[in-house]
């Protein structure tokens, strides 16, 4: 009988300890806030490691190491890299194929384009040699994303890439 009346108190001292040790253990870190915030900002110093995804065509893997800017700003920067295969570089450019005439088309073409979720952009698409026989680099670069790509003879397999960049999101003039 004493344990039966015991029952509400036990109860209301575990959902009194429980929850709220719940809600602090399940509560974001600082740390990941602060990532957010950080791809989020105008100026970003990051250091990462990432494995690839596929791309969008069959054959192509990614890695995105800056996201595309939606607010008109491009990033300026520079960013230093070893990868686990060779990779391409793809300095993605806000394209608008719609301001151009069809002579202009038919008469100059087209860059290298492709649709990133919803925007048209034209592809700055490098290939860095480093000199060595390590597939790494470092390069300056302008645009409003950078992808590490591979294609052809290792586009089908995975990379991991190691990653340090510094950019800050410039408005263009």
């Amino acid at each position: 009988m004493v344990f039966k009346n015991m029952r509400f108190p036990i109860l209301l001292a575990v959902a009194f300890f429980l929850i709220p040790g719940l809600i602090l253990f399940t509560w974001p870190s600082p740390s990941a806030s602060a990532q957010v915030e950080e791809v989020l900002s105008n100026y970003v110093v990051m250091q990462k490691t990432k494995t690839s995804i596929p791309g969008m065509h069959d054959g192509h893997q990614i890695v995105v190491a800056l996201p595309p800017r939606e607010d008109g700003l491009v990033w300026r920067g520079d960013i230093t890299w070893a990868a686990s295969k060779p990779v391409e570089i793809a300095v993605l450019h806000g394209y608008n194929s719609s301001a151009l005439s069809g002579k202009s088309l038919s008469q100059f073409g087209e860059p290298l384009k492709q649709k990133f979720g919803n925007v048209e952009v034209a592809m700055s698409l490098m290939k860095p040699e480093s000199g060595t026989s390590y597939a790494s680099g470092s390069i300056s670069f302008v645009g409003n994303a950078l992808v590490f790509h591979t294609a052809g003879a290792v586009g089908g397999e995975p990379f991991t890439v190691t990653y340090t960049v510094a950019a800050s999101a410039e408005k263009i003039t």
